[in-house]
């Protein structure tokens, strides 16, 4: 029989080791733990089998980050999903999010959506196609922020709903860390938000991109071809590989990996509240 255990000092470099085990499932929790926002409030179990080895990890946080590879691990992990009324999703991979939700189903709030199949893709310098000579991308700056917030708002109303044009004071302030970390990347043609994304988490195996978007204005005329492989080459002089993940109903974002080099590594689903 295996047993929740919670994360504490001690065992956390087991967990740590379980999760590298799976580099591209588990970037953010890697990050998480390994830069101690976990234990700056987050809450965090682990599943331990009968014969002491770590086998899952849960995150309870704005999200619920499942990831085990023992089948008794998602049903104990859900028992404890009625202590994170304010998650916003459940996210992980597939097999455990379907397990998990199998059973946290009746003890959360109803979702507004459900993301069935949400294909991972991974990327090494040897499959990237294209370079920075391609496109001028730079870092964003603070003097970004006007055009990035907006397109940001857009982006994720598209995705989940709600006002593309009510950025909160929150969000803007969010938007800024993340360019004042030097995560945000931007490609301007003629001076216009021509192309973006920025790091989301990173491990030392992988980094995960996020928020890639093109404003649709700017569509059809190769800008995120060119932008992003000219992003992923200047990333990978900092990271050993690229991920990402992606709806598999978004054709058009598809293409884009897979003609910048990108590969499926995974498969993701995600429960959105």
């Amino acid at each position: 029989m295996g047993r929740l255990e919670p994360l504490n000092a001690a065992n956390a470099p087991e967990v740590l080791a379980y999760l590298a085990e799976r580099p591209y499932d588990t970037v953010f929790v890697t990050w998480l733990l390994a830069t101690g926002q976990i234990a700056r409030g987050g809450d965090a179990v682990l599943w331990r089998t009968g014969a002491g080895r770590v086998a899952g990890f849960c995150y309870y946080g704005a999200q619920i980050v499942p990831q085990s590879d023992d089948a008794a691990a998602p049903a104990a992990f859900a028992e404890r999903a009625g202590r994170s009324p304010g998650a916003r999703m459940i996210v992980g991979p597939r097999l455990g999010v379907e397990q998990f939700w199998t059973s946290a189903s009746a003890i959360m709030r109803p979702p507004v959506a459900i993301r069935t199949s949400q294909p991972v893709y991974a990327l090494e310098r040897s499959q990237l196609r294209g370079s920075r000579a391609d496109a001028d991308v730079q870092r964003a700056t603070p003097g970004d922020l006007s055009d990035i917030v907006p397109n940001s708002a857009r982006m994720i109303a598209g995705e989940i709903g709600g006002d593309p044009k009510g950025a909160s004071a929150e969000f803007r302030l969010r938007t800024a860390r993340i360019i004042d970390a030097g995560w945000w990347w931007r490609y301007r043609v003629d001076g216009n938000l021509a192309f973006m994304c920025n790091v989301g988490s990173a491990s030392p195996f992988t980094a995960q991109l996020q928020g890639v978007w093109t404003p649709p204005e700017m569509r059809g005329k190769g800008f995120a071809t060119r932008g992003l492989a000219a992003i992923c080459d200047r990333l990978l002089d900092e990271h050993p590989t690229l991920c990402l993940y992606v709806n598999d109903f978004n054709l058009p974002a598809i293409a884009l990996y897979e003609r910048v080099g990108f590969a499926r590594a995974g498969e993701f689903a995600t429960i959105l509240f």
